[in-house]
């Protein structure tokens, strides 16, 4: 599962961000985590910079601002059981 983290260079609330994931991380082994930086690209500078940080997984926003730990690992495991279930309807 590859999570895409919208972050820049002294965020206070990235670092709080990048907390919240790294205990995340450190407790499942299907979770991979994209750290993009925004200041390196015009286009997500534009787009992000009011709402950093920002979690997505696959193309779909799960939180701006603030993770939420206990709404995250719950978003986790519905998107897995999905993707699980789905090889089945195929």
């Amino acid at each position: 599962m590859q999570l895409q983290f919208y972050t820049k260079p002294d965020c206070p609330l990235c670092d709080d961000a990048k907390r919240v994931l790294q205990r995340i991380r450190a407790k499942t082994s299907f979770i991979a985590i994209e750290e993009i930086d925004i200041t390196k690209d015009l286009g997500l500078f534009t787009k992000y910079k009011h709402l950093i940080p920002v979690l997505e997984l696959d193309g779909h926003r799960l939180f701006e601002h603030h993770i939420n730990r206990r709404k995250l690992i719950w978003q986790l495991r519905w998107h897995w059981v999905w993707k699980y279930l789905a090889k089945f309807t195929n």
